[in-house]
């Protein structure tokens, strides 16, 4: 192209380029005045396709692209673009794509340029389908247009950046402000701010709400807040706000009366700072707080009372032993005059020096650990000798507060309680002595009774046998005379087979002489002679039941001579596990000549487990019963012994059809020495030992009896448990 088309198609690209910012500034849309001014330089170059497409920065340092214009129609057009127009835009995306800064492409096809400004790609542009090509002369006619799309692309983006900033910057403001209602609204404390200017006044709904208020049923003004403070308040809060005026006070704090809607004056504690000043250095807005103290302010009243009823001295004490402050309700106690307190040091107290030392080595201790301290100490008044506490507690870096109180009859009580201790002491240890040496005569008795007690045991025994002896020696009786009959018939036996145990005799002799030798027919007739004469037959089918009968009564006296043994043995220190239905059955065979001839007995056993007992008392007991049972039966009855297991315990049961007992013989029945029989046949003692050996062995004994109905004596005793048994 000529120089003069160029310059000529430059000044037209320059106006178009100014109309197109004209129509800009008007509130044109900045992606149609591109697209305008791709299209008026695609006119002027005579390009055929072209495309703008801006660089888009990332986070992550990689770069983006996005389509401004391509035409002749735009890709993302309903028309579909040529393959050119496509080919351009994939190369000047790529352009847009590569991380390093490209250089500007001016080939025949087509022309690839980059925008820039300041340095920064903002953009490239691609041209093609120029009949005749690209060159750098061209380039040089572009400038304009790609200084001035580079500049709208930059504006675009910064415009897009403020304008998400101020929309970031409102939605932070908003939930700030948001945030700020929230917490002013859930605030524990009233929060008001205060125009000094304007004397306008703005308040949270806690202010009003701690005195009663709704939002809007009070004007916001300083006046009115005055109106509702106490007048000696309202006065010093008058006082405080002319000390605005200088400059070094910017927060204040104050407490105060405030009238509750209801009438009554509500305390609050009131902190004040200042957050703007006039021109001329004063106070022109504060903001503060309102926090209900009432209910402190009550408990503070109501402890400043009960510490005017303590008798305690209160004083602040510096670390170096002088007094700062103090606080007494009355001065019983007090050394020094009231108004000399301030200043004075405890080592001028009229106290010992060694309490003294001790007192600063407390108060030394409490100030360096922060540990409460407590030192007693003695001091000589016009009354006498009296005694002090003193409490140090830590309240600065370098004091304490000491709480003296006096404790003169404290310690009188305590030196009183300590003689009566010893008085005590003495008394016990001669109770103890007595105790001890009754102890022992009372274990000595103890003895004595449980000697006394089992020789009466062994004496109740003695006479129960001595009752049952006849019938004893009657029960050995009969089977020792049937074995000396069977003796004495076993005497004959021997003597008829003695001469035919000669023959026999003879016979082997002969044969072990000769033993070849036939036998002699005489000796062998002598023998059947003397079978005959001694009917050896006979004797040889007696012998046997002669026998037995005869083990049979020794088994029988060996059976009530070791039932005997067992009755008559005393006991041993330890119990044992024991049979009951074992011991039932021993007694009966001792008894039993008692029995036999008055009544029949019914045994009904049952399972038992075994019993830790003595066995001879327990056997003492069935015999003195079953003895009994048979003496209250006049002719001829029944007795029913049954045995069983309830729970945890054994039941003996004896019953008897005899004439029973009446409700008075009931009542004395176990009484020692009470007995129905006539003079010399009891003793009374019987069934008073049995109640007491059962009782001894954790069980009991019941009796039931009518008279005319026979009576029934139950007892009950514990089952050994289960350790006991293995």
């Amino acid at each position: 192209m000529p120089p003069e088309e160029l310059l000529r198609a430059s000044h037209q690209l320059l106006r178009k380029i100014v109309e197109i910012q004209s129509t800009l500034i008007r509130g044109g849309n900045p992606c149609e005045a591109l697209r305008r001014m791709l299209a008026e330089v695609m006119a002027a170059t005579g390009s055929t396709s072209g495309s703008l497409v801006e660089v888009l920065p990332a986070s992550d340092g990689a770069r983006g692209a996005r389509c401004i214009a391509s035409l002749p129609a735009d890709a993302r057009g309903d028309d579909a673009p040529s393959q050119e127009t496509r080919e351009l835009r994939a190369r000047v995306e790529a352009f847009c794509a590569s991380p390093e800064s490209l250089p500007a492409e001016s080939t025949g096809a087509r022309c690839v340029l980059p925008l820039e400004v300041e340095g920064v790609r903002v953009g490239v542009v691609g041209l093609a389908g120029r009949p005749g090509g690209y060159d750098a002369r061209l380039t040089d006619v572009l400038q304009p247009f790609l200084v001035a799309c580079g500049a709208l692309l930059l504006g675009e983006r910064h415009e897009k950046q403020r304008s998400e900033a101020e929309k970031t910057l409102r939605q932070r403001q908003q939930a700030s402000a948001e945030n700020l209602r929230l917490v002013m609204d859930n605030m524990e404390d009233g929060v008001w701010v205060l125009d000094l200017d304007t004397h306008e006044i703005f308040t949270n709904h806690r202010w009003l709400g701690m005195l009663g208020y709704a939002q809007g049923e009070l004007e916001p003004t300083l006046q009115t807040w005055l109106g509702l403070c106490h007048p000696d308040d309202a006065t010093r809060y008058t006082e405080s706000l002319a000390k605005r005026q200088r400059q070094d006070i910017t927060a204040m704090e104050w407490e105060q009366r405030l009238r509750h809607r209801d009438g009554a004056w509500r305390w609050v504690m009131t902190r004040v700072t200042v957050v703007a000043r006039d021109e001329q250095g004063r106070a022109s807005r504060l903001v503060g707080t309102n926090v209900d103290i009432t209910v402190r302010k009550h408990g503070e009243e109501r402890l400043r009372a009960l510490v005017d009823l303590l008798p305690d001295l209160v004083f602040r004490i510096a670390a170096d032993g002088t007094y700062r402050d103090h606080y007494i309700t009355h001065q019983t106690d007090l050394t020094i005059p009231r108004d000399r307190l301030i200043g004075f040091n405890l080592r001028q107290l009229p106290v010992a020096p060694v309490y003294i030392d001790k007192i600063l080595q407390h108060l030394d201790r409490a100030i360096r650990k922060g540990s409460p301290e407590v030192v007693e100490y003695p001091m000589e008044r016009p009354l006498g000798r009296m005694y002090y506490e003193m409490r140090l507690m830590r309240s600065a870096p370098d004091e304490v507060v000491a709480i003296v109180r006096n404790i003169t009859e404290r310690k009188q009580t305590e030196e009183r309680l300590r003689q009566q201790e010893e008085e005590l002491k003495r008394h016990r240890d001669s109770l103890e002595e007595l105790v001890r040496n009754r102890s022992e005569k009372l274990l000595r008795a103890t003895l004595e009774l449980e000697e006394q007690q089992a020789q009466l045991i062994q004496t109740e025994k003695m006479a129960s046998l001595g009752q049952m002896a006849a019938g004893v020696a009657h029960e050995i009786n009969n089977p020792v005379s049937y074995v000396m009959s069977n003796l004495g018939s076993l005497d004959q036996y021997v003597s008829a087979l003695r001469p035919l145990l000669a023959a026999q005799r003879e016979l082997l002799s002969a044969h072990e002489a000769a033993p070849s030798a036939p036998v002699a027919p005489e000796l062998i007739e002598h023998m059947r002679e003397l079978w005959e004469q001694g009917d050896v037959d006979y004797l040889l089918e007696d012998m046997p039941e002669l026998v037995e009968e005869s083990l049979a009564g020794t088994r029988r006296i060996k059976e009530i001579v070791q039932s005997l043994r067992s009755f008559a043995r005393e006991d041993s220190g330890e119990p044992q596990l024991v049979d009951v239905n074992e011991e039932m059955a021993s007694t009966l065979k001792i008894v039993w000549n008692e029995l036999k001839y008055k009544c029949e007995v019914k045994r009904d056993f049952g399972p038992l487990p075994p019993v830790s007992c003595h066995p001879t008392q327990i056997s003492q007991v069935f015999t003195n019963l079953l003895v009994n049972a048979a003496q209250a039966i006049e002719t001829r009855g029944e007795i029913r012994i049954r045995t069983r297991q309830e729970g945890g315990e054994v039941v003996v049961e004896i019953a008897d059809t005899g004439k029973g007992m009446s409700p008075e013989t009931l009542s004395k029945l176990f009484t020692p020495f009470f007995t129905t029989k006539p003079r010399g046949q009891g003793t009374g003692l019987g069934l008073s030992v049995s109640y007491g050996i059962i009782t001894r062995h954790q069980g009991r004994i019941d009796v039931q009896s009518e008279p005319g109905k026979g009576s029934t004596f139950i007892i009950r005793l514990p089952a050994a448990r289960s350790e006991a048994r293995d």
